[in-house]
């Protein structure tokens, strides 16, 4: 049965990789022998989490598209391919919708749901 969820050969990029469900489903792939790129802007938590996984640390800012162009090339350029993309980062502001300024709304937007895009 474990062949059957193997991922060996598989390379995976997960987003907001640093904690939480990113770092779940990384330390998931890699459990099932995938090699693992993890992602998120916090370098010093995602050290950690690379580490703790044996997944490959890239720290870059989703919501920059030509940074996310340059860093999946060289990913591809790495390790010859990129299989599995987890589009996990994600933002919240702490405080009432009511309260929010444009800037909040376009940033929320901006990183959870265009950079699923770029």
């Amino acid at each position: 049965m474990p062949e059957l969820f193997s991922l060996k050969g598989r390379v995976a990029l997960v987003t907001g990789a640093s904690r939480g469900l990113g770092f779940a489903m990384a330390k998931a792939l890699a459990e099932n022998g995938a090699t693992v790129i993890v992602n998120a802007r916090d370098m010093a938590a995602l050290s950690v989490a690379a580490e703790r996984i044996g997944a490959e640390a890239l720290p870059f800012d989703v919501t920059d598209a030509a940074i996310s162009r340059a860093s999946l090339e060289g990913i591809v350029e790495r390790h010859g391919r990129l299989d599995i993309l987890v589009n996990n980062a994600g933002i919240q502001h702490r405080k009432p919708l009511v309260e929010w300024q444009d800037e909040d709304f376009n940033h929320v937007v901006a990183v959870n749901l265009s950079a699923c895009f770029r």
